[in-house]
């Protein structure tokens, strides 16, 4: 990407693209966004007022709904960022289709998108963001969009430290990328380390920097306009920091 080294090649807008034309591992990767994604939806239905049962069951109904109708293939990629074409989407499926839908059996009987096993972690995650926070309830959803994007960079990251002695080197000095109070001294954590504190600066300066090449790389995944990644990146750090 333009000054910035990120591919913009797979994005999720020309994942849905593809899914336009019922290509069954295009239809797979949009489930695995829907998975990805679900935490903010689920936020913003509980910001409504519906219990945690029934917000999740209306998710799993949007995502039912958007995959089975293909109501995606309308959207133009171009006019807007794809946190908010689920947004509009999931609004939408909740004024027209929902309330002549709640009534069938929870879960239905085809179940596009999964998301019972993450469904404890989303409840408590929104129950601790609720209670520390004054956002407006797309505020908050932006926010859990932004968590999201995060959480897959660091995932990522992880990932590549996933052996041995790098698992040991990533555990120590991921508090540096995530910020927030009570962080340990680098001097602490290079005796720890049991390193000299120059060469955990040196670890640190580079896992900082891919990092950012990740959160990079998912932002330009979200947008239609690769040159947007940087007003995106800005956006979603006031989004993060607000809530502070």
């Amino acid at each position: 990407m333009q000054n910035g080294g990120t591919p913009f090649a797979t994005t999720h807008w020309s994942i849905v693209a593809a899914c336009t034309g019922g290509n069954e591992p295009a239809d797979k990767a949009l489930a695995q966004l829907c998975r990805d994604y679900w935490p903010p939806l689920y936020s913003f239905v509980r910001r409504r007022g519906y219990s945690p049962a029934n917000a999740q069951d209306l998710v799993q109904g949007f995502f039912a709904f958007l995959l089975g109708t293909r109501a995606y293939a309308k959207t133009d990629r171009n006019k807007g960022k794809f946190r908010s074409f689920l947004l509009a989407s999931l609004k939408h499926y909740m004024a027209d289709v929902w309330d002549r839908e709640h009534t069938r059996k929870r879960g239905g009987d085809q179940s596009f998108v999964s998301l019972d096993e993450h469904m404890e972690l989303a409840e408590k995650m929104y129950v601790n963001e609720a209670a520390a926070t004054t956002l407006s309830e797309e505020q908050a959803y932006e926010h859990r969009w932004a968590t999201a994007l995060v959480t897959r960079a660091l995932a990522r990251v992880g990932a590549e430290f996933a052996n041995g002695p790098k698992t040991r080197l990533f555990n120590g000095l991921k508090p540096f990328l995530t910020g927030g109070v009570g962080l340990p001294s680098q001097t602490e954590v290079a005796t720890k380390l049991e390193m000299p504190i120059e060469t955990l600066r040196s670890h640190l300066s580079r896992l900082r920097s891919r990092y950012r090449e990740l959160l990079r790389e998912e932002v330009a995944r979200t947008i239609a306009v690769a040159d947007d990644v940087d007003e995106e990146l800005r956006h979603l750090c006031r989004i993060l920091t607000a809530s502070c």
